[in-house]
């Protein structure tokens, strides 16, 4: 049996007259065959009489374009909101360009984006408070315990984690000392023995404590040789 609406089409022109429209009628154009008036038929939209502006649609505004209709322009006037068209406009568009119109080309929705999940499900729990949060939060919104990784994590993995930020922030506060001694002059040649190893022991752990302090580790190596150099040669030539 054949789809009704694949079927040819009575449809009725401004003039009156019935038109039979072919099957494939998809954004073409056809003739009336009494008063020549074009029927256009766009996307799923209806079939609309196509003429010459007249003095009732010449000079409006074309919703799509935003230009007025001239005297030698096709128009089409929607049947439904009788909005006024340009006919390319309206054929371009797929029908009327009036927001909520019967006749408006209809837009398929598409479904909302998921939120990402990972490998161990949508939820996980906080291995310091023990709700339940996203499996992809780097922080707990219940507690505020931050996490280094979006693995699921135990209090034993929690606890290393504090023991490497504590190993972090110890080695801050290190680097940090040791380039004030560097740049006070006296302690200078303590620090060019001290500051050099180390550095060389403690170098990848510098590193992830952040570039600043890596700066400030080498800084120190060689301000403090700097000031031990000029005060070795201070006490040599003094004498």
């Amino acid at each position: 049996m054949e789809d009704p609406e694949s079927m040819p089409t009575l449809v009725s022109c401004a003039c009156g007259a019935r038109v039979k429209l072919p099957e494939d009628r998809s954004n073409r154009a056809f003739r009336c065959p009494r008063c020549k008036a074009e029927l256009v038929a766009a996307g799923d939209g209806p079939i609309v009489t196509s003429a010459l502006a007249d003095p009732r649609t010449e000079g409006a505004t074309c919703p799509i374009c935003q230009s007025a209709v001239g005297p030698d322009e096709a128009v089409l006037v929607c049947p439904t909101c009788e909005q006024v068209h340009h006919r390319e406009c309206w054929t371009d568009v797929g029908g009327c360009a009036t927001y909520g119109c019967d006749n408006a080309p209809k837009s398929e929705k598409t479904a909302p984006a998921q939120a990402p999940l990972s490998a161990w499900g949508d939820t996980k729990k906080c291995p310091a408070c023990g709700e339940k949060i996203k499996s992809i939060a780097l922080r707990c919104r219940y507690c505020g315990t931050d996490f280094d990784t979006v693995d699921p994590l135990t209090i034993k993995d929690l606890r290393g984690q504090a023991k490497k930020e504590a190993r972090l922030q110890a080695t801050r506060t290190l680097v940090i000392v040791l380039f004030v001694l560097s740049i006070l002059g006296c302690p200078a040649p303590i620090v060019a023995i001290v500051a050099p190893c180390y550095v060389v022991m403690k170098r990848r752990t510098i590193a992830k404590a952040g570039p600043t302090y890596v700066v400030m580790s080498y800084s120190a190596i060689a301000v403090s040789l700097l000031y031990s150099i000029l005060l070795v040669s201070f006490f040599l030539f003094s004498r």
